[in-house]
């Protein structure tokens, strides 16, 4: 993908400043810019026209495609999940705007050189967990689960990234002539893909649990399960056999074998996955803490200047990169020091020389280099990290640290040392030291679930810590405001820290159901109830529909309303009651006119139909329901028999 730069400086639709390039995807490059409407900084993920096949741009089509999933993405809220703010198409192409996490990617993690504890897998595996059931249950699946989708924040929370999009780029209407563009190699896009995803099946959310066991594993192992230099190789691995951690990892490895089967009826959902590493968080010690990259550079907040002050990145694409996972597991060391080494060897080669090789003082050069005589220990209680490391370097003494809590001293501070000041030590002797993991663990209160939002607040308080990230959910037995659990992997955390509520926003609402006209009052109540909704009946006349029987609901069927709203059913009592007009010397056609304006109609008519009406039935002024038709007598010819007068 052609990336030359050239972006740095530019404005993004009148707001979004690019500063500096923190990361390249298959299809798109990331940077780090400044909100110049929020003053906050932000990620930019944009999609270079350089990566559309010719014809594509501005191609309707595709542009809504991709738009329409960043759209659904700013739609998830969840702590789990990186939020997206914004979207468009500009000059340079699509983009989407998110929060910038400073903790990195887990890729990150792993490219310095980074291997994760258990029990760190598992602190960034349930976070992950619980962000796929979050967007599982709104019926989206990533897609595209891998170490640089995962995020942290600078509190070292998880966060799952790029959500949508990377469906929306290799889904099978664009995804051949996409992929044909894409930096990554061919082993690149199968490295963490499900066996489905190799068969060419549609991934579902079975399937995003697999990538985020092969993710999981890698950051435990430093190798991804039946990778291979060979794509089609590692496709059929996949597709054949199961995930064998060997017993390792004690009851963690055991979880991720299970969520690693082949068949994906086999594995379990996010939300199992989640209660799986729950379960095993109790068999393993506390996490150390993530080994975060530290934050971002402040970003200057007025003039075109910004990105002037940025460092720049050219040098560091330019120079040589840390093997990161290899340099790791096989302890190499760095060019830096091999060059430091060899200054000292050919510094006191030339001493020798100058100085003669029985000489005292070349002997004495050559000693305090490379000599094995003791050393004395110093005093490291006021030493930092980096000090000591240079100490430790130097002497060729080698580190045992332990950790341990104490109140009074922060994270980092040597509280002892073995053996003390003053000891001498040789080379390739040990140096024990303990150092503070910072002040005592505080508890969090167990009674914040019930609680106001305002009251857990002071709960908190009473104990030093401050309520944090707050996110909301319907439920249906707590009311609105309502602390309805801790979003906390662990009962303690630092003194000091924020904790993560979910509060209820209440009751789901519900939608009034489709009741038909006709439907019987029985039928609706029990629609109704089962919505729990409070039925209220209403019974007035109605011409048309049969007594007892529904007539409407008000609200409207489809509208909205609170979960305790009460929904009006009007039922029939029957047919409206109409008085039978008087008809007596009216004409047949007259008296049908005369019934039909009263809702009523002209039924027999015994007699002539060209004499006048000499009496009806039912008679004048009797009370009948709506529709009842009336018959007439009308006046006989002469001569014929006559009739009763109208009564």
């Amino acid at each position: 993908m052609a990336n030359d730069r050239g972006e740095i400086g530019r404005v993004l639709g009148g707001r979004y400043r690019l500063v500096t390039h923190i990361g390249t995807g298959r299809f798109t490059n990331v940077y780090l810019a400044y909100d110049l409407s929020q003053s906050r900084r932000v990620a930019v993920k944009l999609l270079s026209e350089d990566v559309l096949p010719d014809g594509w741009i501005g191609e309707g089509a595709f542009v809504g495609r991709f738009l329409e999933a960043a759209e659904e993405a700013a739609a998830v809220s969840h702590p789990h999940v990186v939020a997206a703010h914004n979207w468009g198409d500009s000059d340079l192409g699509l983009y989407v705007v998110s929060d910038y996490m400073e903790g990195g990617s887990l890729l990150g993690m792993m490219d310095a050189g980074h291997l994760l504890s258990p029990s760190q897998v598992l602190m960034v595996g349930l976070d992950a967990a619980r962000g796929l059931e979050h967007i599982h249950d709104q019926g989206i699946i990533h897609g595209d689960i891998r170490p640089s989708n995962i995020l942290f924040s600078h509190r070292g929370r998880a966060r799952l990234a790029d959500l949508g999009t990377s469906w929306a780029l290799t889904s099978s209407e664009t995804g051949g002539a996409l992929m044909a563009r894409s930096v990554f190699s061919a082993i690149d896009a199968v490295r963490y893909a499900s066996p489905e995803q190799a068969q060419g099946l549609t991934p579902d959310h079975k399937s995003d649990v697999y990538s985020l066991v092969l993710v999981l594993t890698e950051a435990l192992s430093g190798r991804v399960p039946f990778e291979s230099d060979d794509p089609e190789y590692t496709q059929m691995a996949k597709m054949s056999r199961h995930l064998d951690l060997a017993g390792q990892f004690s009851r963690l490895g055991r979880v991720l074998e299970q969520a690693g089967r082949p068949e994906r009826d086999d594995r379990p959902s996010a939300r199992e996955l989640g209660h799986g590493l729950l379960a095993a968080a109790e068999t393993l010690p506390r996490p150390a803490p993530l080994p975060l990259i530290k934050p971002g550079p402040e970003i200057p907040d007025t003039g075109e200047s910004a990105a002037a002050a940025v460092p720049d990145k050219h040098s560091e694409e330019t120079a040589p990169k840390a093997k990161g996972r290899m340099a790791f597991r096989e302890g190499r060391s760095t060019p830096q020091e091999g060059r430091s080494a060899l200054r000292k060897l050919l510094a006191a080669v030339v001493a020798l020389v100058v100085l003669g090789a029985v000489g005292f003082g070349a002997y004495a050069l050559w000693d305090s280099q490379f000599g094995t005589d003791p050393q004395p220990v110093p005093d490291l209680a006021e030493v930092d990290e980096a000090r000591l490391a240079r100490i430790l370097g130097e002497s060729g003494w080698v580190l045992e640290r332990l950790e341990r809590r104490q109140d009074g001293t922060v994270a980092g501070q040597i509280l002892g040392q073995a053996p003390l000041a003053g000891t001498g030590l040789e080379r390739g002797e040990t140096v024990t030291v303990w150092v503070s993991l910072g002040p005592e663990l505080v508890v969090i209160p167990s009674n914040l679930a019930g609680l106001a939002v305002e009251d857990a607040e002071v709960s908190l308080a009473a104990v030093g810590l401050s309520v944090g990230d707050v996110t909301q959910r319907y439920d249906e037995n707590a009311i609105e405001g309502v602390v309805i659990e801790v979003d906390e992997l662990f009962s303690e955390v630092e003194p000091g820290s924020s904790v993560d509520l979910v509060v209820s926003l209440g009751p789901e609402p519900r939608v009034v159901p489709d009741i038909a006209t006709g439907s019987s009052l029985a039928v609706a109540r029990e629609q109704l109830e089962a919505l729990g909704l409070g039925v209220l009946e209403w019974q007035v006349p109605d011409n048309v529909v049969a007594a007892g029987r529904v007539v409407r609901v008000e609200p409207l069927p489809g509208t909205e309303v609170a979960a305790d709203s009460v929904v009006t059913v009007v039922v029939s009592d029957g047919p409206e009651k109409v008085r039978v007009p008087l008809l007596a010397t009216l004409g047949v056609g007259e008296a049908s006119n005369v019934l039909e304006q009263a809702g009523l109609c002209l039924g027999e008519v015994d007699g002539p139909l060209d004499s006048e009406i000499l009496a009806s039935n039912p008679p004048a002024d009797t009370v009948v329901d709506f529709g009842t038709c009336v018959s007439v007598i009308t006046r006989p010819e002469e001569g014929a028999e006559q009739s009763p007068q109208e009564g």
